[in-house]
């Protein structure tokens, strides 16, 4: 039985409100794909909680697990999860592929840079008071990338890894400030809230998302675009996390390039400092 399947046959056991998001999910099942709950109760004429009380009706936890059940059940058939490996690939093979899917990415990174966008978004890091990073999951991986790196630079910089936590520090940002949310797919709810509080305070936005609609993209001051290398259901993130990062360094790079000599002795102190950690050093007094 496959997702759909299963609403037509609740249907007529379901609420009046549920019927109502019930008939909107079997009327568009790729729009509902791509939407927040917000769009969903909007586009179905109900409430959020409406949404996620019929989500939870049809045995789902949360709407993202319907959401990816959908999506598997909803993709055409011959979409692999992934071309980089098959079952019949040696070691050499996969090798190869993987290191072209990067020569691929880079190229496409470079070729197709929205170059106004990260002038734009390279000054509002510069020149910000305080820096926020959101990224969650594979996403979560190159943001928490960028809060090192600006941590080591002596940025006032957050970046947390419970999600509660982010969502109440974006309630503190200002107008000086700036946002840097990181979501490949863009429809990532908990960054998703913390870029609507962030907006609400007049902080800038940075999104480091696809170049495709979505939702964190229409949100946000400036888009830093993404290829869209990789589909949402997919074996695992590859080229997605790589492009978030180049994209990240790319930033990192312009805005701190003319304090680089400032920074020089900070480094080599800061790398001393660390050096006892490490086997052998640190070890002279």
């Amino acid at each position: 039985m496959t997702v759909l399947g299963d609403i037509k046959d609740a249907l007529p056991q379901l609420t009046r409100v549920h019927q109502t998001v019930a008939r909107y999910v079997l009327a568009n099942p790729d729009k509902f794909l791509h939407q927040t709950v917000a769009d969903i109760a909007a586009s179905a004429g109900t409430s959020s909680a409406s949404v996620i009380r019929f989500v939870r009706a049809m045995d789902y936890k949360d709407l993202q697990s319907f959401k990816l059940a959908l999506a598997q059940q909803n993709a055409p058939q011959h979409a692999p999860l992934t071309s980089l490996v098959q079952a019949s690939d040696d070691t050499e093979t996969i090798a190869a592929k993987l290191s072209q899917a990067y020569v691929d990415t880079t190229k496409e990174l470079e070729s197709d840079l929205d170059v106004a966008a990260m002038q734009q978004a390279t000054s509002l890091l510069k020149h910000a008071r305080r820096v926020y990073i959101e990224g969650v999951g594979a996403s979560g991986l190159a943001a928490q990338d960028l809060y090192l790196k600006l941590v080591r630079a002596d940025w006032d910089v957050h970046y947390d890894l419970d999600l509660h936590t982010a969502v109440e520090h974006a309630y503190y940002s200002k107008r000086q400030d700036v946002m840097i949310a990181y979501s490949y797919s863009g429809q990532t709810e908990e960054v998703l809230l913390a870029v609507r509080q962030a907006l609400a305070n007049d902080t800038p936005v940075i999104a480091i998302t696809r170049r495709i609609a979505n939702p964190l993209g229409k949100l946000a001051t400036v888009v830093l675009g993404l290829p869209p290398t990789e589909q949402l259901l997919r074996i695992g993130a590859v080229t997605s996390v790589y492009s978030q990062t180049f994209l990240g360094n790319l930033l990192f790079l312009g805005t701190v390039q003319d304090r680089i000599p400032n920074m020089e002795s900070n480094y080599r102190d800061t790398s001393t400092l660390l050096g006892h950690f490490k086997e052998g050093e640190g070890d002279a007094k």
